[in-house]
């Protein structure tokens, strides 16, 4: 009988945090994991490590006023799923196997994008 509840309560606790809505926690946790700081840097600002190797600087994500597909979190997070592409066309790209300024990240879920959408507008709330 015990063993039957335990079991319960564990598998809501299971259910509960996979029904979990966006955060800001979560999705500083996946700007920092899913090497979002090589291009933005740790704070947003476009300074990256690898920022001056790239033909295309990386946005400063503390100004959402230059986002190029929308401000809103459902447009970052739309971003997110499909990439930036390339305005210009450069043959180094091409050998890397993909033509996107930004790459894609429809690796993550639908809510893990929502969550990294609300730490990109957190940043330039932050930045005020």
């Amino acid at each position: 009988m015990v063993f039957h509840g335990v079991l319960g309560i564990v598998a809501l606790l299971f259910v509960s945090s996979s029904l979990a809505g966006p955060s800001v926690t979560a999705g500083r946790e996946l700007y920092e994991t899913n090497g979002c700081i090589i291009c933005h840097g740790l704070y947003g600002k476009g300074d990256g490590g690898a920022a001056k190797t790239l033909h295309v600087k990386p946005a400063d994500l503390r100004d959402a006023s230059r986002f190029k597909k929308g401000s809103s979190e459902a447009a970052i997070a739309r971003t997110l799923a499909e990439g930036i592409a390339v305005d210009h066309y450069w043959p180094e790209l091409k050998a890397t196997h993909h033509y996107l300024a930004m790459p894609k990240f429809d690796h993550l879920t639908k809510t893990e994008r929502r969550s990294l959408a609300l730490y990109i507008l957190s940043l330039g709330k932050a930045n005020k």
